[in-house]
């Protein structure tokens, strides 16, 4: 849709910086916003500089801003849930629907069947971590309750992306400093951060002498035996190379990583299922590690009913769930897949698949 005449006069006559941003903003009081956050970030790296510089860096800011450049890359940060982290070009954003699964996967650790399914002590995987931001708001979530005060937490993130991982390591480093305030609280909370590590390692590499999964998971913690683990999360990449082309927001298409949003192992050739590439393999990391709960977001509905399907077919998972954008407001629908009736939790587009399972127990009957 086009802007009206009137609302780029309307614009420069508040601001001369304000037409630039209109066109990327949509609105007058996004792009109000907007200029006021560049503002502020400018006003905080130069405190002590002129007020030509002061304005050369705005205008800076704003033209890169009106190029499609994402804000947060410009502003070097984003809030993921109650967190503030660090963001950079070549390291996917956060969004706030990959939030809200990873703060209600915590929530239903205190209730229901998984208060009981887990142990007390547990050992966390975050695959295609990027900027760390899920095994963060997980240790933060996990903490915030009381339930878990005591409880020994693992967190270990993976990437194949150096830039990921040097940013992820800083976003450590920086909750780490801000837990040393003295309102914090909780030895286990502080050795459980301390203790968090971002490794390097491939999804989809199946050998066991390479950077698999499994392999790097093995060495770091100084095992021959296969290692194990309770849960794993992964935002991995599950957009199809035909769907980015076409459908992705140009601002993405062209400023945030494609490792981190197409499958970089797709065995498909511009199929509309190309996305699907990396479940597979999560699926087959989670019984190689024999993990008792699995979270893994997807782009939408259609893509989550068929990673529910794979889960169906290794009849291995106790439960099986698909989590929408909003999962905590208590809607519960269910569908059938396969032969297995699946919870649909929350509002809006459907974001993850969750499943779960008790070890040792037998294969579910056809």
């Amino acid at each position: 849709m086009r802007l009206r005449p009137s609302l780029f006069w309307q614009a420069r006559a508040l601001d001369s910086h304000l037409p630039l941003l209109l066109p990327v903003c949509r609105d007058l009081q996004s792009a109000r916003n907007e200029l006021r956050w560049l503002s502020q970030h400018v006003d905080d790296k130069c405190r002590t500089e002129s007020r030509e510089i002061h304005h050369n860096l705005l205008s800076n800011y704003v033209r890169r801003r009106a190029g499609g450049e994402p804000l947060q890359y410009i502003l070097g940060s984003e809030w993921f849930g109650d967190l503030k982290l660090y963001c950079r070009p070549g390291v996917l954003i956060p969004r706030p629907e990959t939030a809200a699964s990873t703060s209600y996967l915590v929530h239903r650790l205190s209730n229901g069947i998984l208060k009981n399914l887990l142990p007390r002590n547990l050992r966390v995987l975050d695959l295609c971590t990027g900027s760390g931001c899920i095994p963060l708001l997980f240790h933060h979530e996990f903490y915030s309750s009381p339930d878990h005060r005591m409880s020994t937490l693992e967190l270990i993130g993976m990437d194949l992306s150096n830039t990921a991982i040097r940013l992820a390591e800083d976003n450590v480093i920086n909750q780490l400093r801000l837990q040393q305030h003295p309102s914090s609280n909780g030895e286990e909370r502080l050795k459980s951060l301390r203790g968090l590590r971002v490794l390097r390692a491939d999804v989809m590499e199946t050998s066991p002498y390479s950077a698999s999964v499994t392999e790097v998971l093995r060495q770091h913690r100084g095992l021959k035996e296969t290692p194990t683990c309770d849960i794993i999360i992964s935002n991995p990449p599950y957009i199809s190379a035909k769907a980015f082309r076409t459908t992705t927001a140009r601002s993405v298409r062209h400023f945030e990583p494609r490792l981190a949003l197409v499958p970089h192992n797709s065995r498909h050739t511009d199929s509309e299922h190309d996305g699907d590439a990396f479940y597979p393999r999560l699926l087959a990391i989670a019984n190689e590690l024999e993990a008792k709960a699995m979270l893994a977001e997807v782009a939408d509905m259609e893509q989550a009913l068929r990673v529910a399907a794979l889960a169906v077919k290794e009849r291995c998972w106790e439960g099986i769930e698909i989590w929408r954008d909003d999962p905590a407001t208590g809607r519960v629908d269910t569908t059938d897949v396969g032969k297995m009736s699946v919870r649909v939790l929350g509002d809006g587009h459907g974001r993850s698949v969750f499943l779960y399972r008790r070890l040792g127990a037998a294969p579910l009957a056809d």
